[in-house]
């Protein structure tokens, strides 16, 4: 009976093991070429998005409103390069920006936007900062290979930090769990193979040495104050995962099976992934204590991972042409337990402004009738661009701008309106567009 009953927990340890892999899938569009070094860029929600191909000359910034069904090319300049794009709402977002001035000589900087990634301006970071984050539109923190500093105006100034040590250090991850307390992890460039933990408990203008010799760690991340996880390698080429329970103060470290950790993300206090080379995905519903590999479909080295949508949907980017997405909101459990006004969303159309033709996306959870129409501002519908039957998942329409008629509609202001039918419920959403014609 004892080895009937392990041989059933192998089984369902296998079963769930499969749920997951079938749950990861590749979604890079299949215009990216499969021999660039390998894909950056974020989400903000399940359908807007961005992508930076590394070694794509001229590189290019590619954005979707769609969830990666189609893309277009938002920003293309020579001898620019785009990365670590950051979004801490729907309107508020940053990434850093490499521009050539000469073959061995480079100036950084960074884009930020205040419009949901429809414009981006220039912002300057502070000198020799390598990473950085912001925790909302104002207050940001960049780490470099000498000091910490902060910004209180969203990047415009920024101002060195107080740091316990003078030793030199390389900042390779900064993470705040709210408005006072944050930590950042690094590696010490005065000795070798040695990583370092600093922590800050006033908004990061003071940082105090926590770990002064540990692992060479590449990513930490906090669900809550007290409990921790960073990751990065040892000196054998092994994946570390370091867990603390008291806000840093202690350490237990653990060994995964791959020679980099790049990425630790948690969606609750108990419920984490984390990323690294040659394909390597873990899961941990124990607050990392113990993890399971979770297959990837890939051998590519994963370095980045975001959640969006409170923690139901993932995007992995990695080597060569992976963008991997995971949605738990497949789960028939998830499913039956859904309200269905969570169930359908109008996004803001893009581009917006627009001048031609603008895209305008939706989302239906349930097979359902949904008109969409576009209205003037005193009420009147001037063009119906769908009314029917669509069935659960995300649509895309392009509106021309032309009402019922074929007549070029007049520049100004003009209302979306997705309307949603099902079970003798009704449901709206309204989104405002600007016509510049």
């Amino acid at each position: 009976m004892r080895n009937l009953s392990l041989i059933i927990l192998l089984i369902l340890k296998i079963f769930v093991n499969s749920v997951f892999a079938q749950k990861w899938e590749n979604i890079c569009p299949d215009f990216i070429s499969d021999s660039i070094y390998g894909l950056d860029g974020t989400f903000k929600n399940q359908n807007e998005g961005w992508i930076v191909p590394i070694g794509e000359l001229p590189q290019k910034l590619y954005r979707t409103i769609n969830g990666g069904s189609s893309w277009v090319i938002q920003m293309c300049r020579d001898s620019i390069f785009y990365s670590d794009i950051l979004f801490v709402d729907d309107y508020f977002g940053w990434m850093k920006v490499e521009k050539q001035t000469s073959p061995y000589h480079y100036e950084y900087y960074l884009y930020s936007t205040t419009d949901g990634g429809d414009t981006w301006q220039k912002v300057s970071p502070p000198s020799s900062s390598y990473v950085y984050t912001f925790i909302d539109s104002l207050t940001g923190f960049a780490g470099g290979e000498d000091s910490i500093y902060y910004t209180t105006d969203g990047g415009l100034t920024w101002h060195p930090s107080k740091v316990e040590s003078d030793v030199r250090f390389g900042i390779t991850d900064i993470y705040f769990v709210d408005r006072q307390y944050g930590w950042a992890v690094g590696l010490r460039s005065d000795i070798t193979d040695c990583g370092i933990v600093f922590n800050t408990i006033d908004s990061g203008k003071t940082w105090y040495v926590q770990e002064p010799e540990t692992y060479i760690l590449q990513a930490v991340y906090f669900p809550n104050k007290q409990h921790g996880c960073a990751v990065g390698f040892n000196v054998w080429w092994e994946g570390v995962i370091l867990i603390t329970n008291d806000g840093g103060n202690s350490w237990k470290d653990n060994f995964l099976p791959s020679s980099f950790l790049n990425d630790v993300v948690f969606i609750d206090d108990s419920t984490g992934w984390v990323v690294g080379d040659y394909g390597f995905i873990g899961y941990t519903e124990d607050g990392g204590n113990t993890w399971e590999q979770i297959e990837s479909g890939t051998d590519a080295d994963l370095n980045q991972i975001v959640f969006v949508e409170n923690g139901k949907v993932g995007y992995i980017f990695g080597e060569r042409n992976t963008l991997l997405k995971y949605d738990s909101r497949n789960s028939v459990i998830e499913e039956s337990n859904s309200t269905f006004s969570d169930k359908f969303k109008l996004y803001q159309n893009y581009p917006n402004p627009f001048n031609d033709i603008t895209m305008i996306v939706y989302e239906v959870g349930w097979h359902c009738n949904v008109d969409l129409d576009i209205y003037d501002l005193e009420g009147r519908e001037i063009r119906s661009l769908f009314s029917g039957e669509k069935s659960r998942g995300t649509h895309s329409i392009i509106w021309d701008g032309r009402d019922d008629n074929g007549k070029i509609v007049s520049a100004g202001v003009y209302l979306c309106r997705l309307e949603v039918r099902v079970n003798g419920k009704r449901h709206a959403d309204v989104k405002k567009i600007l016509s510049l014609k």
